[in-house]
């Protein structure tokens, strides 16, 4: 295996998962800011339209457990494992890494919705109000990526490309429900993230008052 090209492609996925992130808290203090009305709403349109397009490569990393998989039959890791410890070491470094990196993709994934929904609840426009198909349309963003291939700026330079493929899933049942359910899976993973990560800044406040 080529570490140096496994690494550069780890960075690479990593970075696109942190745009969303800055985005999102660009977006809300846009929002937030005193500038004026037709600046404001320009910068907070362009940074929204950011944000959306490149938040699906966040959850995205889920998908790369494939490559472990991949890996797994490839050398035989499994079998391989049960009679020798330098394969069980790989196994578990393995699982470890891309445990690790799906975890990084989904808590970046609900770090980058937190501030885009506390400026959405502030306007009137609860998450229960938008969730399903928002987070159905995040879905069908990782599958354009993940089976089709597009990346987020494709928008920009094939945007006939990546309409005629949304359009054909619309003749697709069976794949509409396949998106609507991953879209599902990823509400309620964003507010068990929401509820832990409110949790971990509880606990923070909570021994930052205690050593002052």
């Amino acid at each position: 295996m080529n570490w140096i090209a496994v690494s550069k492609w780890v960075m690479w996925n990593a970075m696109l998962a942190l745009i969303p992130v800055g985005v999102g808290y660009g977006f809300r203090a846009i929002v937030n800011s005193r500038a004026a009305t037709a600046l404001r709403y320009s910068l907070s349109v362009v940074a929204g339209a950011v944000w959306f397009v490149f938040l699906p490569n966040t959850c995205y990393l889920l998908t790369e457990w494939r490559h472990f998989l991949m890996h797994l039959d490839a050398k035989n890791l499994f079998l391989r494992s049960r009679t020798d410890h330098v394969y069980l070491i790989e196994l578990v470094l393995f699982s470890l890494f891309y445990f690790l990196y799906s975890s990084f993709g989904m808590i970046t994934f609900a770090m980058a919705i937190r501030p885009v929904k506390r400026v959405a609840s502030q306007r009137g426009l609860p998450l229960s109000f938008w969730a399903f198909p928002f987070f159905a349309l995040i879905s069908l963003g990782v599958y354009l990526g993940l089976i089709l291939r597009f990346n987020s700026w494709d928008l920009l330079t094939k945007p006939g490309m990546i309409w005629q493929a949304i359009v054909e899933v619309g003749d697709r049942p069976v794949l509409m429900a396949f998106i609507g359910g991953f879209g599902i899976f990823l509400w309620i993973a964003y507010e068990a993230l929401d509820i832990w990560i409110d949790g971990i800044k509880m606990r923070l406040d909570k021994n930052n008052r205690r050593d002052s």
